[in-house]
């Protein structure tokens, strides 16, 4: 575990690095408005494209070493670890989505146009990312670790979708945490650049430690949460960019339009919209 936990700090860290130039906030603004000038455009395909490689690359690289990397994280963590390795797997599975409606309701409450729109942005990245990650894990039917001991590569192709011990690869949790934290310093460093760094600290530290937790759980192998980090952060990337109006030149096009997702009152409360549009 003494590989896993600095590499995904060290995707936190180039998510963190790669932000854009930072330009004046505006709270006002809507998904099809770009708020940044054509000067600070981010790049973003470069960005997202060596992501991808990179993250193929060491996740494929890190599988070679899955199970004295898991058995590692057991050690490591000991049973002083059982208590917090739960919080961070809740923190990664309902969390997420949590906090990106509680940010749109109370941007929406009180009329502030950049909250309503951040948690706006954090529920698209989490649920593009964890549409993906499904897909994934139904796929490559990689066994869990607690459902194979030991034994990292017993795959069962499809069967993911319909047994929950075969859907390890990759780690939804940690694609949430990651497309949360990517979201979150993107935007926050955009309206408060003074604290970049302890902010970038904060959110990708918190999502390493749920990636952390879900291999100290035997519900993950090390490179199922690699690869959901690198998923999570991706998508991060390419919700903002499209609700900033700054496509990449290169990236995951049917992400623009997967992520029009919406929520609008209703006599009955309110209403999730998704359009393909």
């Amino acid at each position: 575990m003494r590989l896993v936990v600095p590499v995904l700090l060290a995707i936190g860290v180039t998510a963190g690095r790669a932000q854009s130039p930072v330009a004046n906030s505006d709270s006002t603004r809507s998904d099809s408005v770009a708020r940044l000038g054509s000067s600070t455009l981010p790049e973003l395909g470069k960005n997202t494209v060596g992501m991808i490689l990179g993250a193929a690359g060491v996740a494929g690289a890190m599988a070679a070493f899955d199970a004295r990397l898991s058995a590692d994280a057991r050690r490591m963590g000991g049973d002083d670890m059982s208590a917090p390795s739960a919080i961070g797997s809740f923190v990664g599975g309902p969390g997420p989505l949590a906090l990106g409606a509680l940010l749109y309701g109370v941007g929406h409450v009180r009329d502030n146009g950049f909250v309503t729109q951040t948690g706006r942005e954090v529920m698209r990245a989490v649920m593009v990312s964890g549409a993906m990650t499904a897909v994934l894990k139904g796929t490559v039917g990689r066994a869990r670790p607690f459902a194979a001991p030991g034994d990292p590569d017993e795959f069962s192709p499809g069967h993911g979708f319909t047994h929950a011990s075969f859907a390890s690869f990759p780690s939804g949790h940690t694609s949430a945490a990651f497309a949360t934290a990517t979201v979150l310093s993107r935007e926050l460093s955009l309206s408060h650049p003074g604290s970049r760094w302890w902010i970038n600290s904060l959110l990708f530290g918190g999502a390493t430690f749920v990636g952390f937790s879900r291999v100290y759980q035997r519900q993950h192998w090390p490179s199922d949460v690699v690869a959901g980090a690198a998923l999570g952060t991706i998508t991060g990337y390419e919700v903002v960019a499209h609700a900033r109006g700054d496509r990449s030149r290169i990236g995951l096009p049917f992400l623009s339009h997967l992520s029009h997702l919406s929520l609008a009152p209703s006599t009955n409360g309110a209403s999730l919209q998704w359009s393909l549009h």
